[in-house]
């Protein structure tokens, strides 16, 4: 929006519009900053669109969004120079089809006839129209256009001709003419063809376009086609005035004429001395002069009526002398005594005209103008004309303000000078600040802008007006919302505004950073470059002004965050320059170490003297690593001594600035105390491996120490050592009966008394529970060992005085020895706790030595267990039933329901194969669930296909862990739920020791159980430990004689008299009485003299599938019971 294109279109324009009562407001369409032609970054902001009432645009910096969408408002939109893509206005362009077709005409004209295209890369619309019309020019005269040859161009509008000449070269041969696209094209291409030897316009003849102002002071002149951008930006106004005042306005394009300037560049040459003489009179350059020379010396002030006769002369003898001037250039060298009067007349006039101006300077640049108009007109295209005259007008302008410095210099120099001064002013302001805000716009003052305002986007992308000039007298900067659309608001007050004045709108964007806008309003010389590169100076540095406090308050907010995070991590600073030797320690560091902030020395030595010997060595390794470049950075934990004397742990991180030659050249670091850290880190490292109650290493270090002593067995094949494992006996009956806090301390003096029994190389662990496991080191006979064991438990079973009185305990211990030549600590571990397995199935006090067979066992109950799992998983289990018979009729009046599992590779295992196992392991769980289950679901089965069968009972094993499962209750009434079977149908059977384990707990389930309608049998009675009276208190309903009385009936009177005091006692307690392993009549027939009314045993069936279960309950319910016997076999 500057310069000489633009320039010239602005000022069309707003003489167009001023004269019908509109103004103009200037939006530039870029960034501040250079001009970078052919911008890929389109302008797309509705910035000032509530105050337009009509948009004239340079399309090519607008996208087709924009056009439409103002267009879409009902308000006229005029570009220039180029249609836009689907939109419909009227476009202003220049007749480029006239301009060429004259260029060849001109050039034909000549005689040429070999003539080609200079186009440029990347091409405009304007190149494209200049080519057609050039292919349909040299087609009227029976010419065949050849293929173009282009020229590469950049954005800072450097051309490479070297590019075309070479594909000239390339060519049969060279052309006779080049018609250029743009006279800087045409430049390009002369300047690349004198550097090849050519000459131009002897070898090659060069025409160009749009005769810029270098292309007559070009060598040669360039003859060119010469274009109006005044007239274009007058044509654009009128169009948009016309549609504002709703006259009809062709869309489409209007073309504007152009002129056709010959120069030498095509082949021809300067005039003659008649053309001189008949180009006519001088009036229409003088006349026009003479108020332009008004304006130049007095600006806006009023031209003193004195001096329009003195203007007037001056102007005179001006051209009087320049066109002397030009004809001495026509006719050679002569007499200059003429030339010299009429110089020092004109100079002489010159210096009276400017005597009373307050801008005396300002005649050098008006004075430079009427000599290119006189020469222009006299002698038009002759540079050597045009260079006399320039001369001239430079001397006789010496001459003239060299007289009036004498007189009164100040005016003059100072004029300049103080410009120069007050702008050089603003820009400081605008860097350095001073304290003001940039954003009041209080640095406009003494510019010559009128009115102005700034908007900037906030952090969530509002536009706020935030300054306007003149604004408040104390600077206030202002936070005002803003709609992009209704910036700037000053343009509402258009009453007050000359139409003459221009507002520029400017994004004050730079290097992409996108701040807002600002306006400027005043009366600016829109043809001088320099206001519009001072405005997009100032908006470039208030771009950086800005940046620079969004980076202030970005450092700012970052200071604060550092600090409160420093504060809050109590973090010490410290700053370390290598090259004074000298420490910053913020007050912090020192408070670290108990001082006050004045009471340390800002040397090295206050903070490395400190360090701990035993941390020194390690600390000056890794700063000389920092400072020689080897490492960017340091963390270092170490012991810092304090202002008492003791040490602290400290942690330091130290960052290194380096210098040209990589090493360091300051040290910025942080100092935290991590004294109670590593305090917790020490207790959780001996919490990690020590036993917090008994204070003995726990697993995890046992096992270190025993891989230790693993590896030393692999040196040394001598050395021997072994595991014991020991678990006391009853710590559980003390744990439950007398509190966790008892038994805590019977472990504790466990622990003293084995610690206290073993030697210094020995270790004793504690596993938790109580489980204790020793380690005996370089054991020298192994046989030697179970009597040091078992001296040990007798340590340990002296009775303990406790808290709640006198306590004894045993263990049982198992040895395994490094004999085995095991490589890893589990498989020792292993050894050891099997054996002492073994151990107390023989007995507390009990000391076993592990050998093969015992891993055997264990490997085989391993596997046992696995099995079992994959077992439950897969539902491998059946039930099968053996009967319970009436011994007097031999009808079947219950079942019990025994487990089998079909093992996919043993077959059918009978139930003492598998159930001790799975209930040490817990399995019996699971197992007894799924018996419950199938039991009910068989149970319902019979209710519905065998008659009367609610007179027969099912009855169930329940192991220890079953009947002591608090979910036993639960699933069993679930389960007689779901299958709809009756609570008297089923019958749980249990041992007496299941029931002794803890009676009274035992008693209430059992009367639950009883209140749901189910009923318990004692099983294997005569077995266990039970009492009369504990007999009477319980809710049974039968007892079950076990086998092996049964069996023994036949052999010993003894055990007969005990079966019949058994079912004597029975009835008594209104008990029924089954006896259990009935095998033969004799069995049988004794039990019936006895009274026994129920049986059970292979005499009457073997336990069966439950197919084979229902044929005997149909076959009863027939009244056809085959005899037992028969049933068995």
């Amino acid at each position: 929006m500057h310069g000489y294109f633009y320039g010239s279109i602005l000022d069309g324009l707003m003489d167009t519009v001023a004269a019908q009562g509109a103004r103009v407001v200037a939006i530039q369409a870029r960034e501040a900053g250079f001009f970078k032609a052919m911008a890929d970054e389109k302008f797309s902001s509705q910035v000032a669109w509530d105050h337009l009432d009509a948009l004239v645009v340079a399309v090519t910096t607008t996208d087709y969004t924009y056009l439409r969408d103002f267009s879409a408002s009902g308000k006229p939109v005029i570009t220039l120079y180029a249609a836009p893509t689907g939109l419909d206005c009227p476009t202003v362009v220049p007749d480029n089809a006239s301009g060429i077709s004259a260029a060849v005409d001109h050039l034909v004209g000549h005689g040429h006839s070999d003539i080609v295209f200079a186009g440029r890369r990347p091409a405009n619309g304007d190149d494209e129209i200049r080519y057609a019309a050039f292919c349909a020019a040299m087609q009227a005269h029976g010419l065949v256009a050849p293929e173009p040859v282009v020229v590469p161009w950049t954005t800072e509008e450097r051309y490479d001709g070297a590019v075309a000449v070479r594909r000239l070269r390339e060519r049969d041969r060279m052309p006779t003419a080049v018609v250029a696209c743009t006279d800087a094209t045409a430049m390009a291409v002369i300047e690349a063809l004198t550097e090849d030897g050519l000459d131009v316009p002897e070898d090659v003849a060069v025409v160009g376009f749009d005769d810029i102002a270098a292309a007559a002071e070009y060598r040669p002149p360039l003859t060119s086609v010469s274009q109006s951008f005044n007239l274009a930006g007058v044509t654009a106004g009128s169009l948009a005035m016309r549609a504002l005042r709703g006259e009809h306005v062709e869309t489409g394009l209007h073309a504007i004429p152009v002129t056709f300037v010959v120069r030498e560049s095509c082949g021809c040459r300067g005039g003659t001395d008649d053309d001189v003489t008949d180009r006519g009179s001088l009036e229409t350059v003088s006349l026009p002069f003479i108020d332009q020379l008004g304006a130049a010396l007095y600006g806006d002030e009023e031209l003193p009526s004195a001096q329009h006769p003195g203007l007037r002369l001056a102007v005179q003898r001006l051209v009087t002398l320049f066109a002397e001037t030009v004809r001495a250039n026509d006719v050679g060298p002569a007499d200059r005594s003429d030339l010299d009067t009429a110089e020092k007349a004109a100079a002489d006039a010159l210096r009276r005209a400017v005597a009373t101006s307050p801008y005396p300077v300002n005649a050098l640049v008006a004075l430079r103008g009427l000599a290119e108009a006189v020469a222009h007109h006299l002698a038009p295209g002759d540079w050597r004309a045009a260079t006399a005259v320039l001369q001239c007008a430079a001397d006789v302008a010496t001459r003239a303000l060299r007289f009036y410095q004498q007189h009164d210099s100040a005016v003059v120099l100072n004029q300049h000078v103080d410009v120069q001064r007050r702008h050089y002013r603003i820009s400081t302001d605008l860097v350095r600040r001073n304290g003001s805000n940039p954003r009041t716009l209080t640095w406009l003052a003494d510019t010559g802008v009128r009115t102005a305002s700034l908007a900037l986007w906030n952090e969530v992308g509002e536009l706020r007006l935030v300054g306007v000039f003149p604004g408040d007298e104390n600077g206030r900067e202002l936070d005002e919302p803003c709609d992009v659309r209704s910036f700037p608001a000053l343009l509402s007050a258009a009453d007050e505004l000359d139409p003459r004045e221009l507002t520029i709108v400017l994004p004050v964007d730079f290097d992409g950073n996108e701040h807002g806008f600002m306006s400027l309003t005043g009366a600016f010389d829109v043809m001088g470059e320099a206001v519009f590169e001072r405005v997009n100076h100032w908006a470039v540095l208030l771009s950086v002004a800005l940046e620079q406090d969004r980076a202030l308050e970005r450092l700012r907010v970052s200071e604060e965050r550092y600090a409160l995070a420093a504060e809050a991590a109590n973090d010490g600073m410290s700053d370390w320059d290598l090259s004074t030797g000298t420490v910053f320690y913020s007050a912090r560091w020192k408070a670290l170490l108990g001082y006050a902030d004045d009471e340390l020395d800002s040397t090295p030595d206050e903070w490395l003297d400190r360090i701990h010997p035993a941390d020194r060595g390690t600390f000056d390794r890794a700063l000389d690593h920092l400072v020689s470049g080897i490492e960017q950075s340091l963390e270092i934990e170490y012991r810092l001594r304090t202002s008492n004397g003791s040490y602290r742990w400290m942690t330091t991180n130290v960052l290194s600035v380096c210098g040209p030659d990589g090493r360091a050249i300051r040290l910025v670091g942080s100092m935290t105390d991590v004294t109670e850290r590593k305090e917790l880190e020490d207790r959780l490292r001996n919490d990690a491996h020590y036993d917090p109650l008994t204070g003995l290493p726990n697993r995890a270090l046992f096992l270190e120490r025993l891989e230790r002593t693993i590896v030393r067995t692999r040196r040394d094949p001598e050395y021997m050592f072994a595991v014991v494992f020991m678990d006391l006996d009853g710590f559980k009956v003390v744990n439950d009966s007398l509190g966790h806090q008892v038994g805590d301390e019977l472990l504790i003096e466990v622990a003293h008394r084995l610690s206290a029994g073993l030697r210094a190389g020995d270790t004793v662990s504690r596993f938790g529970g109580d489980e204790f496991v020793l380690l005996l080191d370089d054991v020298s006979e192994v046989a030697t060992l179970p009597d040091v064991v078992r001296r040990l438990l007798t340590e340990i079973s002296v009775p303990v005085v406790l808290t709640e009185g006198t306590r004894a305990v045993s263990a049982a211990a198992g040895i395994a020895v490094s004999a085995s030549g095991y490589t890893s600590a589990d498989e020792y571990l292993r050894d050891a706790d099997t054996a002492m397995y073994r151990a107390k199935a023989h007995g507390p006090g009990s000391v076993v030595m592990f050998d093969g067979a015992m891993h055997a066992r264990a490997v085989a109950r391993l596997q046992l267990e696995s099995a079992l799992d994959q077992g439950i998983a897969l539902e491998q289990f059946e039930l099968y039933y053996q009967p319970i018979v009436h011994l007097d009729t031999r009808r079947i009046v219950g079942l019990e329901a025994l487990i089998r599992w079909n093992h996919p590779e043993r077959g059918l295992v009978p139930p003492n194969d598998f159930l001790p196992v799975a209930e040490a392991t817990g399995q019996t769980r699971q197992i007894g669930q799924w018996t419950i289950v199938q039991a009910c679901r068989q149970i319902a089965e019979w209710l519905d296909t065998v008659p009367d069968f609610s007179d027969v009972t099912v009855s169930v094993n329940l192991s220890n862990r079953q009947f002591w499962d608090p979910e036993l209750m639960p699933t069993l009434l679930s389960v007689l739920k779901r299958y709809d079977v009756p609570a008297s149908s089923l019958i749980f059977e249990v041992t007496e020791g299941v029931i002794m384990h803890n009676q009274d707990v035992a008693v209430s389930f059992l009367r639950q159980l009883r209140d749901e309608g189910v009923e318990f049998q004692i099983d294997d009675f005569g077995t266990g430990h039970s009492s009369l009276s504990a007999l009477h208190e319980l809710p049974v309903s039968a007892l079950k004689i076990d086998r092996s009385f049964i069996q023994r009936m036949k052999t010993s009177s003894r055990s007969r008299e005990l079966v019949g005091l058994m079912i004597t006692m029975g009835g008594r307690f209104g008990l029924t009485v089954i006896a259990e392993g009935v095998e033969t009549e004799d069995e049988a027939t004794a039990l019936a003299e006895l009274g026994c009314p129920l049986v059970q045993g292979y005499l009457f069936s073997r336990p069966v599938p439950a197919p084979e279960a229902t044929r005997l309950l149909l076959a009863q319910a027939d009244e056809a019971v085959p005899a037992p016997l028969d049933v068995v076999r």
